[in-house]
């Protein structure tokens, strides 16, 4: 057996040890209660608990990025086969040890300990009841009870009045938008061999046709949210403090963190879809079916953002809003991604390349 492969089921059969004897509890225990001990507020050290176990495995997703057109090869190729094959294909990559597979079973496991320890933690009432003190490494400071900075204050913001525009006045507005585009398609087909060398133009147009892709799947949700909207529509609004007791469950905290799991799932499948074009561009596909394809993909995507929304909304609906804040952290966090954690990481990655493209052509 491969090395690889070796040490990826001595580390699956340990972690799973590990995890069953409560040591991955312990761990996120102690953290949450070293990060109170320097804060002295409950909702602070929620949030900390987050943005660490993210800096924690920037490692991870950095060795993920790497490996990631090698993964993206082994998907399609597992694509082409039937689902008997490709359980054959898989357990032979694993047993030959491929190191993409391999770290992609090590990266999926250790994300979904770290999930589920996190969530634990923040579903067990220890706010009001003492925890056991043989829960946490000798070494953390045990906290004083009642705990402090249970309550979350966040600005926000209310609707203290709305309108209602008649149907008339929502079938012109609808009307307008309608000739708008057809106006915009029209104008491009007639200047198009005049602009078609503006390379401005061009992109704005590139977007402009990505803006409709995305939008067509969504028409008919498009249309219903428009008219709810117009037919109340906020004209005042007023300044307002979210008080969420991280102890309790809270109906604002799950409407938050549904519409928040659903707008990542959306991302996510936006992202994802959106580097398979681009992947399917430089393979010379034709652009129409590459738009079909987008199109569905991106439906597919709509439908799993519905679900999930509104699993978690009757879920956290059962539970302490404290596990809820740790999910809004890590959805945030995952949303902001591309544009921080990631954007340190592609720089290293250059960097890395260089010096890679230096060791082998020296000259």
């Amino acid at each position: 057996m491969p090395i690889a492969t070796t040490l990826l089921v001595i580390f699956l059969v340990w972690i799973a040890i590990w995890f069953f004897r409560g040591g991955s509890f312990r761990l996120y225990a102690s953290a949450f209660f070293s990060l109170y001990y320097l804060t002295g507020q409950v909702w602070l050290s929620v949030l900390l608990i987050g943005l660490g176990q993210n800096i924690a495995f920037l490692p991870l997703h950095f060795i993920g990025m790497r490996l990631s057109q090698s993964f993206k090869d082994f998907e399609e190729g597992i694509e082409e086969t039937s689902n008997d094959d490709a359980y054959l294909v898989f357990t032979e990559k694993v047993r030959k040890g491929d190191i993409s597979i391999v770290f992609y079973i090590f990266n999926f496991v250790v994300n979904a300990i770290a999930f589920l320890s996190a969530g634990r933690i923040f579903l067990i009432d220890f706010y009001t009841q003492k925890l056991n003190p043989a829960l946490l490494y000798h070494w953390v400071p045990y906290p004083e009870y009642p705990l402090l900075g249970t309550n979350f204050n966040f600005p926000f913001f209310k609707i203290t009045e709305t309108i209602s525009l008649d149907w008339k006045t929502i079938l012109f507005i609808w009307l307008g938008i309608s000739l708008f585009f057809a106006a915009t398609k029209l104008l491009w087909r007639v200047f198009k061999i005049f602009l078609s060398g503006n390379k401005k133009l061009l992109g704005a147009r590139i977007n402009y046709n990505h803006l409709m892709l995305q939008s067509g799947g969504f028409s008919g949700s498009i249309l219903i949210l428009s008219i709810i909207l117009l037919r109340h529509f906020p004209v005042q609004f007023a300044s307002w403090i979210l008080v969420a007791d991280l102890t309790r469950q809270n109906t604002t905290m799950n409407t938050i963190t549904a519409i928040g799991t659903f707008l990542t799932t959306m991302h996510a499948g936006y992202t994802r879809h959106r580097i398979d074009m681009e992947i399917a561009r430089t393979r010379g596909v034709d652009e129409k079916t590459m738009e079909g394809v987008f199109k569905e993909k991106m439906k597919g995507s709509f439908k799993n953002a519905v679900i999930l929304g509104a699993g978690a909304f009757l879920i956290t609906n059962q539970i302490p809003c404290a596990f809820e804040l740790s999910v809004a952290c890590f959805e945030v966090l995952y949303i902001l991604s591309p544009y921080t954690f990631d954007k340190i990481l592609i720089r290293a990655g250059g960097q890395a390349k260089k010096v890679e493209d230096l060791a082998i052509n020296p000259d």
